[in-house]
């Protein structure tokens, strides 16, 4: 739970401390000072003010942040510092500093997802093993061994792209798949078919969407043969090789990797066959223990993934690609929650964040930037929702303003933010009181 905590205040600062940069980053660009720089609420903690007079904060509380710009309708201006005001500039200047907060929130879902397809990411097909019968995917006739290609026309590279895709898709009518058969084969050929869903129901909470279409997904295959060797590990002392087939342990066939992974973590010695060149030989491997007590051995076997790493450029495009299917799934998902195809239960708060944090930061640094980036397009989405007190809702009294000509009035608009933050209280209650039934 501590681990969760820090994750999710480390997660937390990181996204509001960027969405907050981009306000300021483009107001100082149109000429606005900036008084303040929060990173956090409540009691300073730090402060530096730097000679453009924007003070930097960072206080106690960091769930949060804000800056605070020069407004005439707070304090009383000199003629010379009216000119700094945010609310004296023109309207399409106010646009684009409240506007830059979401856009920085994607620009930074963008590097996460450029970096990831840099660093390299593992994949494979995504193959069909079978279809339950009577499900969506069963009345398509898609044959088991098919590899999936497109749902809707959006390209489909792992099952998290179909576990998301198909959650955007509830509600419609019908929806198209486009899948490859014989894959095995030297020649594939592809298939396109339109399927009828108009009956087509889940509960997002209880099983996924890939199960509730009816999909059972070719797992990853492991084959029993090293790949890579830990320099220093058990594998190399004992002279185990790349290209070694294990064929036994201790007398005990090769069943499977993770049977034969839970026998090293046992930490006892092993006598194994492998072969090698066609020849078989005898090796005595003694795995060496770490910090929690199991036993390792430093060795990789061989699977069906690959790890692909991406060129500097074509991990550009992959990167705003991925930016852009996740920007449109959140939106429509969030269109499915406000219509009702997904329910208020479904509304998520602090505590599942926390927990997610903790949970994708455990599997690794890559799921936790693929984790990072979700919730910082999510970010960006919601704030662009046309709600008083969000950004979205200044961006419509600015609309609003250039249709009539001038503002809306000050107790319009008070108004309109009490309403706003009624509803906002009111989302975050639910968001969280569906949490707490979580735990």
């Amino acid at each position: 739970m501590l681990w969760a905590l820090l994750l999710f205040i480390i997660t937390i600062s990181i996204l509001v401390t960027v969405h907050e940069f981009g306000h300021f980053f483009v107001a100082r660009l149109c000429g606005v000072k900036v008084e303040c720089f929060s990173i956090g609420f409540g009691k300073k903690l730090w402060s530096h003010k730097f000679s453009s007079g924007t003070e930097l904060v960072i206080a106690m509380i960091p769930l949060g942040g804000y800056v605070r710009m020069l407004n005439s309708k707070l304090v009383t201006l000199s003629t010379n510092e009216e000119k700094f005001a945010f609310d004296n500039k023109k309207i399409w200047q106010r646009a684009a500093i409240i506007f830059a907060g979401p856009l920085a929130n994607f620009l930074l879902a963008f590097i996460f997802y450029w970096l990831i397809f840099l660093m390299g990411v593992m994949t494979y097909p995504v193959q069909i093993q079978a279809t339950v019968p009577g499900s969506p995917a069963a009345t398509a006739g898609i044959p088991p061994g098919a590899e999936l290609k497109e749902i809707n026309n959006i390209k489909i590279d792992s099952w998290d792209d179909v576990n998301l895709t198909l959650i955007s898709i509830l509600g419609q009518d019908s929806v198209s798949l486009s899948y490859l058969e014989n894959y095995d084969k030297n020649q594939s050929e592809e298939f396109k078919k339109d399927i009828n869903i108009s009956h087509w129901r889940f509960d997002i909470e209880k099983e996924s969407a890939i199960t509730a279409f009816g999909f059972i997904p070719k797992t990853l295959e492991i084959y029993p043969i090293v790949s890579k060797i830990v320099a220093g590990s058990a594998a190399e002392k004992a002279g185990l090789q790349k290209g070694d087939k294990i064929i036994s342990y201790n007398d005990h066939s090769y069943v499977n990797w993770n049977d034969f992974s839970a026998e090293i973590k046992k930490s006892i010695p092993m006598i194994l066959k492998v072969n090698r060149e066609n020849k078989d030989i005898y090796i005595n491997l003694v795995p060496t223990i770490n910090a929690n007590g199991e036993g390792i051995a430093g060795i990789y076997p061989t699977s069906n993934a690959v790890v692909k790493q991406y060129g500097f450029f074509e991990g550009f495009g992959k990167g705003l690609r991925q930016t852009g299917l996740t920007t449109r799934l959140t939106v429509h998902s969030l269109y499915q929650l406000v219509t009702g195809v997904i329910g208020l239960k479904h509304l998520s708060g602090p505590i599942t964040i926390a927990k997610s944090a903790g949970q994708t930061a455990s599997y690794g640094f890559t799921p936790y930037l693929y984790f990072l980036a979700f919730i910082s397009v999510s970010l960006g989405v919601i704030n662009l929702v046309p709600l008083p007190m969000l950004d979205g809702g200044h961006l419509v009294f600015l609309f609003l303003e250039k249709i009539k000509g001038n503002a809306l009035s000050d107790s319009t608009q008070e108004l309109l933010y009490r309403i706003g933050f009624v509803l906002l209280m009111v989302i975050m209650g639910i968001a969280l009181f569906n949490d707490v039934l979580r735990l």
